[in-house]
């Protein structure tokens, strides 16, 4: 009998020692574990009692609990040691990660927009990859006769008007067109806000649209966190189907930003990344 107690309480034990860990969904910055001096990155499991070294403090890492909770390690819960580092157990610097999905979704149809605040927002947009094209309400913007779209930004020194690209009633937000000026490369993030104009060189009648910051989110990066974390959510049976696309939609909103849902879908549509069903 002791035997048998004895090994239901080192079951328990492992049970809940292994319902502690946090899986890795997304990095930012450098955050490393103090034991191997090992990169966290994406896949990654942590332990409640794993040390971490963050590089800088605002390195932080989206991590997910066994029952699909998404939480944030935040270096900014940090202080620095005596020797000048950032170091903290990982039960000490991770929280709830705070999420609004009813405010931060994007509305408007992409291939048919009728209101850019609408679509865009005035705060941070999303575009997966270097490139968004999107069509306009020919009705209210045709693209003709001396009309086009102007994208501004600030550059630090001095404003820069990009005439945005279209193929026929459909405009084209390059980021590689947009960014550079002059020869020299903006980063998007420095540049922040951005203004859309709807202007005529015919009679130089302008009207502005909308002011937000768009986010470019490389391609790879997000393919590659995505499809972690849905490995994790269908290999612990916590989802799958379509309740785990809206779960991948919930994850890049809270991780990075406000995207257009239709966008969205489409784009994953492409992607095998998870078990339909």
């Amino acid at each position: 009998m002791k035997n048998i107690l004895v090994c239901l309480v080192l079951m328990l034990t492992s049970l809940f020692t292994y319902a502690q860990d946090y899986f890795v969904a997304h990095v930012k910055g450098d955050i490393e574990v103090k034991s191997n001096n090992a990169k966290v990155k994406v896949g990654d499991q942590l332990n409640k009692d794993d040390e971490l070294r963050f590089i800088t403090q605002d390195a932080k890492a989206v991590v997910l609990t066994m029952q699909g909770k998404r939480m944030v390690i935040d270096g900014k819960e940090t202080k620095k040691s005596a020797e000048g580092e950032f170091i903290s157990f990982v039960s000490d610097v991770v929280l709830p990660l705070s999420t609004n999905i009813q405010l931060s979704t994007r509305g408007g149809d992409p291939s048919n927009i009728q209101d850019f605040k609408t679509f865009f927002g005035d705060e941070k947009y999303v575009i997966i990859g270097d490139i968004l094209t999107v069509k306009p309400d020919p009705g209210q913007y045709p693209l003709d006769n001396g009309w086009s779209f102007i994208y501004r930004y600030e550059t630090g020194s001095r404003p820069v008007n990009k005439i945005v690209a279209n193929q026929g009633d459909q405009i084209i937000l390059d980021k590689n067109q947009l960014y550079k000026t002059k020869g020299i490369v903006v980063d998007p993030e420095k540049s922040y806000p951005v203004k859309l104009f709807y202007f005529n060189s015919n009679n130089k009648d302008v009207k502005e649209l909308v002011t937000f910051e768009p986010i470019f989110v490389d391609e790879n990066t997000l393919t590659v966190e995505l499809q972690s974390v849905a490995n994790f959510l269908e290999n612990n049976n916590v989802m799958k189907g379509r309740d785990l696309m809206d779960e991948l939609y919930k994850f890049v909103i809270d991780v990075h930003g406000p995207i257009n849902k239709t966008l969205f879908f489409n784009w994953l549509g492409t992607k095998e990344l998870i078990t339909r069903g």
